[in-house]
């Protein structure tokens, strides 16, 4: 659980602002873990010796520094990376293969973050880790998150440092539109094969040209920061166009997958609530020029994209989330798409989201790996129920299929307190780390779970 987010839900639930941006449910889904797709790198770019051997003294065993909450955890080229905030500010840890601490970084640069929104909010805000990424000088590429998210308490960053953890420059994502202040806020970052570094999000403020909250997609110098070029993408129908994951195709070519927002069914959009489609976008990586883009929803309702990966045969795969109507639950859902974005399955696989009674059984996918054979997708979210009359309580959750879309299991790790999946990351020869918030479980290729590390343990 993203316990940032987790306290910042309860003051969605008490007062509904419009820097919530969301329905409960939504915020719900949120809070529990943002999205990335961490398993994409190369073989080129990893080191072979990553993985062990699976023996007794082959140990992976890992600890958040105390007092972090953790956001985003990524392979890099000889271990691992975590990312999220530490006293409000944002905090990086590397672990080496076997998850020993390498170095820890809290970075207080950043200036204060306090609003004046009131309302019940707390008068300072934080400035989290959102994102990261290995760079290929050995340093790291960072993003980040202004939590609450309102304009009031101040803006987000991107900043780049050294192997050692050492800020070398920092970009403030500082925009006004007319007289209102823009909030970006970063779901993905990466170093592209040219050098620089592309970053994708969303943005919350842009009432005076009337954007409102696109998602953005910004390409960023290597060697200083600066702004390449900056596109946002979405309509004016609602509120929160959102893209979450960002890979490079074969062709070099950038790939983005969000949420394109519109008006649902007899609604209006209204602090965030609105339907949606998969948003899928194919970008020129040096004018920003939009090559492809497609919407996918199976229904009139909603469909997300949180997560994409790209298979040996240039199709990609999408994780995320369905909705029928307002009155069915959330359900998971993986697509396959061709190097164009058109659909390859006429239909998404979905999981076992439903309702019973009054009951709401939600599933998300958050996050995408291979199989070992790079035969079958292992696929990381989590579940929860939603009811009136029963504890609200999620639960990390993974399920896995072929290529062609045919269920192999379906896996729910059931332990005290809310747990949620927002990353898998291949680990060893044949074992998975699903991680969210301080919770870390290592399963095998066929689910079955093998260890849980959390903060108590």
């Amino acid at each position: 659980m993203k316990k940032v987010f987790f306290c910042f839900l309860i003051f969605c639930l008490v007062v509904n602002i419009i820097s919530c941006g969301q329905t409960t449910e939504e915020n719900v889904n949120y809070a529990v873990s943002k999205a990335n797709n961490t398993v994409n790198d190369t073989a080129a770019s990893i080191d072979n010796s990553l993985f062990g051997e699976d023996s007794d003294t082959d140990v992976f065993k890992i600890f958040p520094e105390e007092g972090a909450s953790v956001w985003e955890f990524v392979r890099t080229k000889s271990g691992y990376a975590l990312v999220g905030s530490k006293n409000r500010r944002p905090w990086f840890q590397i672990v080496d293969k076997y998850g020993n601490n390498q170095i820890s970084k809290k970075f207080d640069v950043f200036g204060n973050y306090k609003s004046n929104f009131g309302n019940g909010l707390p008068a300072v805000g934080s400035l989290d880790g959102s994102t990261i990424s290995q760079t290929n000088d050995g340093g790291y590429i960072v993003g980040t998150f202004v939590n609450p998210k309102h304009p009031s308490y101040g803006y987000s960053f991107i900043f780049k440092t050294n192997a050692n953890g050492e800020i070398e420059w920092k970009r403030q994502l500082k925009y006004k539109s007319g007289s209102a202040k823009v909030v970006h806020f970063v779901e993905d970052i990466m170093q592209t094969s040219d050098g620089h570094f592309v970053a994708i999000g969303y943005t919350s403020g842009d009432s005076g040209n009337h954007i409102k909250g696109q998602g953005f997609m910004t390409k960023i110098n290597k060697d200083d920061g600066t702004e390449k070029w900056m596109k946002r993408f979405g309509s004016n129908a609602c509120v929160f166009d959102t893209l979450k994951s960002v890979i490079e195709d074969n062709e070099n070519n950038l790939i983005a997958i969000g949420k394109y927002e519109k008006p649902c069914p007899g609604y209006v959009c209204h602090h965030g609530y609105a339907c949606g489609d998969v948003y899928f976008l194919k970008i020129d990586p040096d004018s920003g020029e939009t090559l492809i883009s497609k919407r996918h929803a199976p229904n009139r309702w909603w469909a997300r994209g949180n997560s994409i990966l790209q298979l040996d045969d240039g199709n990609f795969i999408v994780g995320g989330s369905i909705k029928a109507d307002n009155r069915k639950a959330t359900n998971s859902a993986i697509w396959r798409l061709d190097k164009n974005g058109e659909l390859v399955w006429s239909e998404p696989w979905t999981g076992t989201g439903r309702k019973e009674n009054n009951d709401f059984h939600l599933e998300e996918v958050f996050a995408l790996a291979l199989s070992p054979n790079r035969d079958a997708i292992i696929a990381a979210g989590y579940t929860r129920l939603a009811g009136v009359r029963k504890a609200q309580k999620g639960d990390m959750m993974a399920w896995s299929m072929d290529l062609n879309g045919s269920q192999k299991w379906i896996k729910r790790y059931e332990v005290p307190g809310w747990q949620s999946a927002g990353d898998i990351t291949q680990i060893k020869n044949s074992s998975f780390l699903l991680s969210g918030g301080r919770w870390f479980f290592e399963i095998d290729s066929d689910g079955n779970l093998l260890k849980i590390n959390n903060e108590n343990q």
